[in-house]
């Protein structure tokens, strides 16, 4: 069997699996994202902090600048989120009951904090089981962003290092600088525009890729495969990979099904 229907058998189960997974992960909670009705909102004025962690089963994610450190929220009652504040780093969770009732295209939880652009962050930890992350004028040490099903936005930040995770979903990244990146994506787009990087490893189960570079590639070290698609290089097409040595720093891309497009 040629070596193509292997890659796309595999990629299939793969796919199957990541999906599989997915749902036993939000649905092994016997609450889960199931809502009991009602909506309510609250805010709230928090004290700075330096380092925030956000790990939720279901909640659309929104962390921006803005004026002071703020918190609000819109959710279905009971999955509304708890947050401690202590020795400078927020943690955000998501309330959960054990009794399990219907009704999920009712339930709903949208969160929005705000940060100061001029605020020091050293950690950026945001994971949903369900939900989309968007982040937005932000700078820290270290951004760790994953969602197993769901859309993970970047757009105006600055990191020393970031890890951008989606099992089900897109990753959509601009005008960042994303310092040294790990991006991963099980079934969706990778799409980057104007951005900068020391060093990126990028890899794509099924979807494609698009590396939009606001800085020169010349000198960097870039590995491109595509096991089934195709790889092209400032539009100019390249055939299923693409090697380029170099010191100045690394781009390695990998798909298994889906095309690689790099621009610079």
């Amino acid at each position: 069997m040629k070596r193509s229907v292997w890659i796309m058998i595999i990629t299939i189960i793969t796919a199957c699996c990541v999906i599989g997974g997915t749902f036993y992960h939000i649905f092994r909670y016997e609450k889960g994202f199931m809502g009991h009705g009602g909506i309510t909102n609250m805010s709230a004025d928090l004290e700075a902090f330096e380092s925030l962690t956000i790990d939720a089963n279901f909640m659309d994610v929104t962390v921006t600048a803005g004026e002071h450190f703020y918190l609000s929220c819109e959710y279905t009652e009971g999955l509304e989120p708890i947050y401690e504040i202590k020795d400078g780093a927020l943690t955000i969770k998501q309330r959960t009951y054990g009794k399990n009732r219907w009704g999920v295209n009712k339930a709903q939880c949208s969160l929005t904090l705000t940060i100061p652009e001029e605020a020091a962050m050293s950690m950026l930890d945001v994971h949903t089981a369900l939900g989309n992350i968007q982040l937005e004028r932000l700078s820290a040490s270290e951004c760790e962003v994953s969602s197993n099903m769901g859309n993970c936005e970047l757009k105006k930040c600055s990191f020393d290092r970031s890890d951008l995770v989606t099992n089900l979903g897109e990753i959509s990244v601009k005008d960042t600088d994303l310092g040294e990146a790990e991006v991963s994506n099980d079934m969706g787009e990778i799409e980057m525009e104007d951005c900068i990087f020391s060093n990126m490893d990028i890899t794509a189960a099924m979807g494609g890729v698009s590396v939009d570079a606001a800085q020169a590639l010349d000198g960097y070290d870039m590995d491109l495969e595509a096991d089934l698609g195709s790889v092209h290089v400032n539009n100019r097409s390249e055939g299923t990979q693409y090697h380029q040595s170099g010191d100045a720093g690394k781009l390695w891309v990998n798909t298994n099904m889906g095309s690689i497009r790099i621009s610079y």
